[in-house]
């Protein structure tokens, strides 16, 4: 089971969970013009009730509308990073999978510090593309940016075990990361600790 890391607005940080299917849930951070979020010195009016009534759309269940919003914002001069996050969160739910990771890597061009969309962008390169190796790029430096996430390491440990050939060192990267999710309080993790030590214990004799 990979765990979907959480999507999550980013509106005073409000997160709302999908249906889980082989991964953790992915992350989603929608960005709203709340205090404490990274916004442009001047920003006009219209371009901020656009940014406002997509969060608020989005939080209502209307993607369709909240995405057309963003996009608004975006043609105003609202180009920043919580805007194309957002953006991407729209995609990604209308299935537009290759739109959402094109607007998640433009938001981590404008800060490439957020390990939320590093998460996004591994887990739909995993669940949706079938790219391993992309996925576990990414992944892998969400798990460097937020180290003290645990369904991120437990992610990582997934791809890492995912992409285990006949390659002992992935196994053992695998082991860490799901060691580190069980040390940060993961109970799921345990079982997939236990199953990858069992597996390398059987490579040894």
């Amino acid at each position: 089971m990979y765990a979907r890391h959480c999507l999550k607005l980013v509106t005073g940080r409000a997160c709302y969970r999908r249906p889980t299917t082989a991964m953790a849930t992915l992350s989603r951070r929608f960005a709203s013009e709340l205090p404490g979020q990274h916004r442009s010195s001047g920003i006009n009016i219209e371009a901020r009730e656009a940014m406002a009534q997509g969060t608020r759309d989005l939080l209502a269940g209307s993607t369709a509308s909240a995405l057309k919003n963003f996009e608004r914002a975006l043609s105003l001069g609202e180009a920043t990073a919580d805007t194309y996050y957002n953006k991407g969160v729209c995609e990604y739910s209308l299935g537009q999978t290759d739109a959402a990771i094109s607007s998640w890597e433009q938001s981590l061009a404008l800060d490439g510090s957020r390990a939320d969309v590093h998460a996004n962008i591994g887990n739909a390169y995993f669940l949706n593309k079938r790219d391993s190796k992309s996925a576990l790029s990414h992944m892998k430096q969400a798990a460097k940016l937020a180290p003290e996430d645990a369904e991120i390491q437990f992610n990582l440990g997934c791809l890492y075990e995912a992409s285990v050939s006949d390659k002992d060192s992935d196994l053992k990267e695998a082991i860490a990361a799901y060691d580190r999710a069980v040390q940060l309080g993961l109970e799921k993790a345990k079982t997939h600790l236990r199953n990858a030590m069992a597996k390398q214990m059987k490579r040894q004799l």
